[in-house]
């Protein structure tokens, strides 16, 4: 190996020289002799002594110091048998955490799924009840021309209260109204009405029945509220 300024220089087939004024055959030509080199360099490494790494101008010839036996045989073993078993507890993790992830991914469309069934069927039992007062309906529209007026509003009131006990067996009851007070959270003003037979905020008349879901607001009642009445203006 030749000298130069005092350091290596490293053989004629791993100097690469590149023309700045090359064209793209003389790059790629420079790009060829750079693999070459490259290769060469890895052969020699794999040749050279085992702690020992090849001369070269970037990395120089470690001294006396830096050079480091090799590993024991028995320990060499121990490392690889070691790594060996840590590679295998990451498989073993990385399989776990696959099925864990699948698990969650079926269990999350089951309970959509659930879902979307509970939505879709969760009258099922309501809707079969109602069924009898619609049956009951039908026959007294159907018997209406022949039964006389009281027979027609005997059978209607009669289905009226069927509905109600069907409603109420589903926790759905009617909100009082009629001569109570106002509850703005049961009631929902429709207007306002002199009256000086009631306390003022007193309810009078109903619009339209309120009702409640086991204790939850289905709909207000519409009303109509007592006020005091006006004053009758002075005569002039």
């Amino acid at each position: 190996m030749a000298e130069n300024d005092g350091r290596p220089v490293p053989p004629e087939d791993e100097v690469v020289y590149l023309d700045e004024d090359g064209g793209p055959e003389d790059v790629a030509s420079a790009l060829e002799a750079a693999e070459r080199a490259v290769t060469a360099v890895e052969e020699r490494h794999k040749t050279a002594p085992h702690g020992i790494r090849p001369v070269s101008p970037e990395f120089p010839a470690p001294g006396p110091e830096a050079v480091r036996p090799p590993a024991p045989a028995g320990r060499l073993e121990e490392e690889q048998e070691r790594a060996l078993l840590a590679e295998e507890e990451t498989g073993r993790l990385r399989e776990a955490l696959l099925r864990k992830v699948a698990d969650f991914e079926n269990l999350k469309k089951r309970a959509e799924r659930d879902r979307n069934d509970y939505v879709k069927y969760a009258l099922t039992e309501t809707m079969r009840d109602l069924l009898g007062v619609i049956d009951n309906l039908e026959r007294a529209l159907s018997h209406a021309s022949a039964a006389g007026s009281e027979d027609f509003r005997a059978g209607v009131e009669m289905i009226a209260r069927q509905l109600s006990e069907v409603v109420r067996k589903y926790g759905v009851t009617e909100i009082p109204a009629l001569g109570t007070p106002f509850d703005p959270q049961f009631h929902e003003a429709m207007m306002r009405g002199d009256s000086a037979d009631v306390p003022p905020g007193t309810v009078i008349e109903v619009f339209q029945k309120g009702y409640v879901l086991n204790d939850r607001l289905l709909r207000p009642a519409m009303v109509k509220v007592s006020a005091v009445p006006a004053a009758p203006a002075d005569e002039a």
